[in-house]
């Protein structure tokens, strides 16, 4: 059953430390955009018994991880997706709708406050090549008014999965982070422009949060 297959796999995450969400080591950056859940392969686990161990396909790892073949090599010390939303989505059990859709549940003015359970990620350095987040909330020149809570409450009233915070005044939000840690996490240390006792990011880097 398919609920059964996402509830072993859940099982396989709990335990096993070395998966998290989102790539906490070098990462392909032509992996699938909508990967949900990592394994950074830090230890001596192979390729094959990483795949047996989380129910995945060799066609499944190739389609999601391009630079990693069939046969499973260069298996890299880096960090490679094991699950994508889209996988997740077509495992979750199906439920008969209770109500009519009359009222869409997807209306920006039907969502409360984002919730405050947010996980703080870090500090994460730009890429040149490929932006941290996909989209800027604020207007051009920046938000004068910029507070965490704010750009969170904006990503989720938007349906995103990550907020970010950047320059004092930016707001990103995206469903999926394309970078890395800053090296040195003290280098996202501009006051926000609405709360000067928080810091918003810096120039080339980006406080992220998982909501």
């Amino acid at each position: 059953m398919k609920f059964t297959s996402i509830l072993l796999f859940l099982v396989a995450l709990a335990h096993q430390a070395t998966s998290t969400g989102v790539p906490e080591l070098q990462w392909d950056p032509d992996t699938v955009k909508d990967c949900v859940e990592w394994y950074n392969n830090t230890d001596n686990e192979s390729c094959e018994s990483v795949r047996k161990l989380f129910g995945i396909t060799p066609e499944e790892f190739h389609s999601w991880n391009p630079s990693l073949g069939l046969d499973c090599k260069p298996w890299r010390w880096q960090s490679y997706c094991i699950v994508t939303q889209e996988k997740l989505d077509k495992t979750k059990p199906t439920t008969t709708p209770t109500t009519t859709s009359a009222t869409p549940t997807t209306s920006t003015s039907s969502l409360g406050p984002s919730p405050t359970a947010w996980t703080a990620l870090g500090c994460y350095t730009e890429n040149s090549k490929v932006p941290l987040l996909e989209k800027n909330m604020s207007p051009t020149g920046g938000d004068p008014a910029l507070t965490i809570p704010k750009c969170k409450n904006s990503c989720y009233r938007r349906a995103y999965r990550f907020a970010g915070v950047q320059q004092g005044n930016q707001c990103w939000c995206g469903t999926y982070v394309g970078g890395e840690w800053s090296k040195n996490q003290t280098d996202c240390n501009t006051p926000c422009t609405g709360d000067k006792n928080t810091f918003c990011g810096g120039k080339g880097f980006e406080n992220i949060f998982k909501g």
